[in-house]
This record gives C-alpha cells, sequence and structure tokens, in this order.
C-alpha cells in the first residue's frame, strides 16, 4: 500500500502518542540527553546466580533518566529528599520549591542500572502538582533568594531550607535496591535532580557505599559548605573567618551536578558496569553504616564509590572490623577517609543530619576551635593522619591522597614491576599507558613507613602533574589484610570511567580517545572475584577469575 509522507506522519504521531499514554513522556529515549546512550547493547556476561539485580536488569530500560542538554534547571526548580535512603514498605518525603507560586511540575523516580545500555528505568511517576515559592539559590550569582523558611547560622554556615513538605513516597515492596534519582520536571520542561538509596537484599555478597557525607561537605547550597563561605556579609563570625563552613546540612538541595552533585559524573559509570555484570549487590548510604555498622558483617564485600572523603569514628571502625573479620574492601575513587566527620541533629531533631567538621591540624594550631578537644580527642574533626587522630588513611586504604589537577586528566600506567594474579587475562604490560582523563582529578599515592600495610602490592604507577606544576604520581594497590580480606584501592577519583562509556561531562582531551579500556574492566572483574574469598596464606591463591565479560 502505498502511503502519502501525511499519512505517515499521521501514524508516526499515533504510535508516539500511544507511548506516553502507556509510559509516561520519560519512557522515550533522547537522542540529545547529556551523555547519549551509555554504549551499544552487547550480550550480558552473568557472573552469578540469578538474583534481583540481574532480575531488575532483565526489564524495560530507558535513557529517559537523563536531562537533556539545556533543559537543566538552575532557579526555576529545585528540591531535596527527607533521607539519604529508605527501605521498601517506607515513606520518604520531598521537599520542592519553584521560582513562581502555583507553578505545576511532575515527579519521574528512576533507578540506575544497566538496564541493556539505556542506563536507568522508570519505577514511578506523579503529574499535576502545584508548586510553592519557598525560596531558591542562584548557584552562579551565589545568593540565597526568597528563602523565608531558611535557617542560617552565621556562626557555623549551617543553613537548612525548612521548606514545608511537597510529596511523600510509600516506597513500593517490590523495588530493588538501588541508587535512584527523582527527577522533578517544571512546566516548561525545565529539569532537576535528588538522588537517594533503596536498601534492601540485606544477605548480598557486595554492599555498595554511597559517599552521601561527602556530598553534603562539598554542597555550597545556601552559600556555605565546608570549603567556602560568602564574602559579601560584611560580618565577623567563626565559618565567615575561616572562609568555610563548619556544619552543613543535609536538609538543602544540592547546588551542583544537576542536583545530584557528583553522582552522574564520579558514580555512574561503576553503577552501571556493576549492574551490566550481574554482581550480587545491595546498596546503602554511609549514613547508614554509621547508624548501624554491624550490617557491613552481612556480606563479603565492601565496595566505597565515588570520591569518599569525608568519614565519622563509627564509619570507619566498622570498616576496619569488616575488613578485621575477613570482609574485602574496595576503594574505586581516591582521596578517601581523609577528614573526619561528626554526625548531629538537624534543627527539627532528626538524628544524622548535620554534618560537623572543624578541619583543626596540628600545623595550624587550632585543636581549641573543636569543642570535643581536650574532653574526647578521638572525636576532634582533623585529617585522619594529623597526630590528634594518628590514623592515616593509608592505614585502612593503602595509600594516601597525594594531589589534584582540575584542569587536567592523565592515562593510567602498570607499574613495570607489578606481578599479580589480578592482571592475569587482561592484556595489560607492565610499564604500558591505558585510556584517556581517568587518572584525576584528585589521586593517591603509596607511603613506604612502618604504618603502610604489610605486604602492599602496587599494579598502577601513573604519572601526573599537580595543580602547581609538580610531577607526582598516581598508584593503584591492594594488600592482603591478617584476616585474609583483600583491600584494593583504585587510587583516583576517575578511574572507574573506564568501565562504561557514559559520560556527565566530555573533557575535550579525549575526544578521540575509546572511553572504556577493557584491560581495567577484566582487572575489576579478577579484583570482586578475589575480594569474597579469604586468603589466609595472604597470597591470591585458589581464585576462579571469570572468563567472558562484557565490555
Amino acid at each position: 500500500m502505498r502511503l502519502s509522507k501525511r499519512d505517515i506522519g499521521l501514524f508516526a504521531f499515533v504510535g508516539v502518542a500511544l507511548i506516553i499514554l502507556l509510559f509516561g513522556l520519560d519512557l522515550i529515549p533522547s537522542p540529545f540527553a547529556r551523555g547519549g546512550p551509555t554504549q551499544a547493547f552487547l550480550p550480558r556476561a552473568v557472573t552469578s546466580a540469578d538474583n534481583a539485580i540481574v532480575r531488575e536488569n532483565a526489564l524495560l530500560g530507558t535513557t529517559g533518566w537523563q536531562i537533556p542538554n539545556g533543559e537543566d534547571a538552575t532557579t526555576e526548580i529545585q528540591a531535596y529528599a527527607g533521607a539519604t535512603s529508605v527501605l521498601p514498605g517506607h515513606t520518604l518525603t520531598f521537599y520542592v520549591s519553584t521560582q513562581r507560586e502555583g507553578t505545576p511540575y511532575s515527579i519521574s523516580i528512576y533507578r540506575l542500572g544497566w538496564y541493556e545500555g539505556t542506563g536507568g528505568r522508570l519505577k514511578f511517576y506523579q503529574a499535576n502538582l502545584v508548586g510553592h515559592a519557598q525560596g531558591y539559590f542562584d548557584h552562579n550569582q551565589h545568593i540565597l533568594v526568597g528563602c523565608n523558611s531558611c535557617r542560617v547560622d552565621l556562626q557555623t554556615g549551617l543553613v537548612e531550607a525548612h521548606w514545608r513538605a511537597s510529596y511523600t513516597l510509600t516506597v513500593p515492596s517490590d523495588w530493588t535496591t538501588g541508587i535512584y534519582l527523582a527527577k522533578f520536571v517544571d512546566v516548561n520542561g525545565l529539569q532537576i535532580y535528588t538522588p537517594f538509596d533503596v536498601r534492601g537484599n540485606s544477605r548480598s555478597a557486595y554492599v555498595v557505599v554511597t559517599p552521601d557525607l561527602t556530598f553534603a561537605a562539598y554542597n555550597v547550597w545556601g552559600g556555605f559548605s565546608l570549603y567556602e563561605a560568602p564574602t559579601s556579609l560584611g560580618i565577623v563570625s567563626e565559618a565567615v573567618n575561616r572562609g568555610a563552613g563548619v556544619k552543613v546540612s543535609f536538609d538543602r538541595p544540592y547546588a551542583t551536578g544537576d542536583g545530584a552533585y557528583s553522582l552522574l559524573a564520579g558514580e555512574a559509570d561503576t553503577i552501571h558496569w556493576l549492574e551490566r555484570q550481574g554482581y550480587d549487590l545491595s546498596y546503602m548510604s554511609d549514613v547508614d553504616v554509621h547508624e548501624n555498622p554491624g550490617e557491613l558483617l552481612n556480606h563479603k564485600a565492601y565496595l566505597s564509590i565515588g570520591h569518599d572523603e569525608y568519614w565519622s569514628k563509627e564509619q570507619r571502625d566498622a570498616v576496619v572490623r569488616a575488613r578485621d573479620r575477613g570482609v574485602g574492601l574496595a576503594f574505586l575513587a581516591g582521596n578517601d577517609v581523609y577528614w573526619q566527620i561528626r554526625l548531629e541533629k538537624d534543627s527539627a531533631g532528626t538524628p544524622d543530619r548535620t554534618v560537623v567538621c572543624y578541619k583543626v591540624l596540628a600545623t595550624d594550631n587550632d585543636y581549641a576551635l573543636d569543642p570535643l578537644y581536650g574532653q574526647n580527642n578521638t572525636r576532634v574533626t582533623s585529617q585522619w593522619r594529623d597526630p590528634v587522630l594518628g590514623l592515616p588513611e593509608y592505614s585502612l586504604v593503602g595509600m594516601l591522597y597525594s594531589g589534584l589537577n582540575h584542569n587536567k586528566n592523565f592515562p593510567w600506567r602498570v607499574s613495570p614491576q607489578a606481578k599479580s594474579p589480578l592482571l592475569d587475562g587482561t592484556g595489560l604490560l607492565p610499564g604500558k599507558s591505558y585510556g584517556c582523563g581517568i587518572v584525576g582529578s584528585e589521586w593517591d599515592r603509596v607511603v613506604n613507613n612502618a604504618a603502610a600495610p604489610a605486604g602492599l602490592q602496587v599494579l598502577g604507577a601513573s604519572p601526573t602533574v599537580n595543580a602547581v606544576n609538580m610531577p607526582d604520581v598516581s598508584n593503584t594497590t591492594y594488600y592482603i589484610a591478617r584476616s585474609g580480606a583483600m583491600v584494593f584501592a583504585a587510587g583516583s577519583i576517575n578511574w572507574t570511567l573506564a568501565l562504561d562509556s557514559y559520560r556527565f561531562t566530555f573533557d575535550p582531551a579525549c575526544a578521540n580517545q575509546k572511553p572504556v579500556v577493557p584491560g581495567l574492566q577484566k582487572l575489576l572483574a579478577n579484583v570482586m572475584a578475589a575480594l569474597i574469598i579469604r586468603h589466609p596464606s595472604q597470597q591470591l591463591t585458589g581464585i576462579n577469575f571469570p572468563q567472558a565479560l562484557s565490555s
């Protein structure tokens, strides 16, 4: 049957309309999404028996979780969640502010995963919500506008939005554990995220822990973070004098990353790859580890993903105890376990919603700024390596934070002396470099002293140049603890970009380079196999490394 162009267009329109009616607008993949599809479909190599993660990723996915170019909201709509994680069957409250009173908006909630290369699945959609103007933060102007409910403590830099509740979600009992994005879209199509974890699968082989404490530390919404303070207040206060806040709140939106801070820039590739391989996973926040430290002992391996810099004493004690009882550890980024923090209630009395870090140091002679100094020095908020704590990060991770360069990234290089079963089948050759932009923007290196773990093995030794143009090196290491647990450290915040082709932002220097490094995928697969086995001889033997792998 011969059809006119108008007939063909009509049929196409009807087809799209039916999809919208059945699944909602967000299910339609957008060719203009910021990162594009994660990568073309390839057969998945499942490395474990059928599990909740495998079943979930067999379902229909969508690229609709991505915000198309030019449609990211700045001041038009902002939101935050009332908790960093939630269990199925429980409720989670969202707090939303639109710039104009009465602006209609919708909520779409996506679970991040593999889903045959789409990267996410639509789990919930609610349209026809009415927004209320409760104030907003203009990040470009660095000012808080119209937030009459906001509580700003100029002495500490603590900013709490105190918005009234906008929507309370009862999480369905069948939602699979994972990292979720709530996406808020106003009537003009402008969009913003709020991330949260759904817990569950409490006896999984691997537990993935998200670095929400670090997210909060860097979040400058309202004008203060643990790094910044407004310069135009014209007042004298502890926070302003120090140039940064000493307390930050979860009760506010994230000012950057389209509302997700570094989740999509730093963790998305890891999530895609782990779920593509079919690992038996559960997810939780580092706040959950702080509150329920014994839960780590229900798993065989602990995976720290993303920039994981700020840790409470409870979290560190829990991870050390897990290692010492045979739980494998993997630090899949860099600059981990650097500052100690404390958690306090928010002004409404909700526990663990305020992150406290005075950043006192022996070199600054300012211990007295922390009220607990002299009362309980084990909880003083300093660097873990500082003498007041005496627990350098390399006593746990294997390395120490060494340098940064936010303007240039580097390839990953195999150490010329590297000899390890973990390199078997990877094709990675000693002294050779791989990939583009996967060493940076902050990195760790080995330190040779008595506090470093015995038997530390160096897999990677990547030349770098730091922010003051001095040469440095980023290492990738592992060691076997006395319990037989293996501890792996990637040594670079960008290391997991080698696992998947999704990019939240593109590095122009890598425009003509393949984003995925199959050798590093295979290396991590070998690490994953070794993490869940105890090695009582402190040697990597008896490991059944995976043969097939999705690249």
